[in-house]
C-alpha cells in the first residue's frame, strides 16, 4: 500500500489576538477582504452580530460564516472579526442595543442589512451617538 502525502499551510487558518475588550457579551464585527456591493455603496462588513452564547461565539460564528463565504463569494479570501463594546448600564443589555443600533446604522447608510444579517432588531436610538455608530461602520467598511 502506498504512503499518503502529508500537506500543512505555511500561513496560519485562524489567529486569535488577546484583548481588554474580551467579554461574554459583546458585539462582533465581520468584515471581509474585498469591498461588496450594497444598494447604496460598497462596503466590507458582512455581518454585526452579539455573543448570545458567551465569548467562544465571535470565533465560532467566524469559521462558520466564512464556511459559506468562501464557496458563494467570489474574491472573497479574508474574513476579519472585529470586537465592538460599550460601558455597561444595571439592568439594561446594553450589548444588544449596541447591535440593534450598529444594524440601524448601517441600514440607514446602505439602505439593507449587511449580507449574512437576517433579522433586524429594534434600534434604541437615545442609548448611543450617531456620530460613533456612523464611524464605527465607516471604519470596517472601507479599505
Amino acid at each position: 500500500m502506498q504512503k499518503l502525502k502529508i500537506k500543512s499551510s505555511k500561513n496560519s487558518l485562524l489567529t486569535l489576538t488577546r484583548s481588554r475588550r474580551w467579554n461574554p457579551r459583546m458585539v462582533y464585527i465581520l468584515a471581509a477582504n474585498k469591498l461588496l456591493r450594497y444598494k447604496e455603496g460598497r462596503s466590507r462588513i458582512l455581518y454585526i452580530g452579539t455573543t448570545k452564547k458567551g465569548p467562544q461565539r465571535p470565533a465560532a460564528s467566524a469559521v462558520n460564516k466564512a464556511s459559506q463565504m468562501f464557496y458563494k463569494l467570489h474574491g472573497v479570501k479574508v474574513i476579519e472579526v472585529h470586537i465592538v463594546t460599550c460601558a455597561r448600564r444595571k439592568n439594561v443589555p446594553t450589548w444588544k442595543r449596541l447591535e440593534a443600533a450598529l444594524l440601524n446604522t448601517f441600514r440607514m447608510r446602505y439602505f439593507e442589512l449587511p449580507m449574512y444579517n437576517k433579522i433586524r432588531p429594534k434600534a434604541d436610538e437615545n442609548l448611543f451617538s450617531g456620530n460613533a455608530l456612523r464611524k464605527i461602520i465607516d471604519e470596517f467598511s472601507h479599505d
